[in-house]
């Protein structure tokens, strides 16, 4: 049998924890991802325009490099 506490039984209480470190988890690791989306255009924003003629890439193709699905 489930304890009560304040009204909400403890199976609940447990579930919703459960449920909140997943949505943390998840918030975090979106964040983390946009860091590193932005870490990777700072490094490609430094690129000349011939040092992005001889990796044979383009300013155009700085959005999916960072995202991580540029193919040639």
């Amino acid at each position: 049998m489930a304890t009560t506490f304040h009204g909400v039984s403890g199976l609940a209480t447990t579930s919703l924890r459960a449920r909140l470190r997943t949505a943390i988890r998840s918030f975090q690791a979106w964040r983390a991802e946009r860091r590193r989306r932005a870490e990777v255009l700072r490094e490609l924003a430094k690129f000349d325009d011939r040092d992005l003629r001889d990796l044979a890439i383009s300013r155009y193709d700085f959005a999916a490099i960072a995202r991580g699905n540029f193919r040639r």
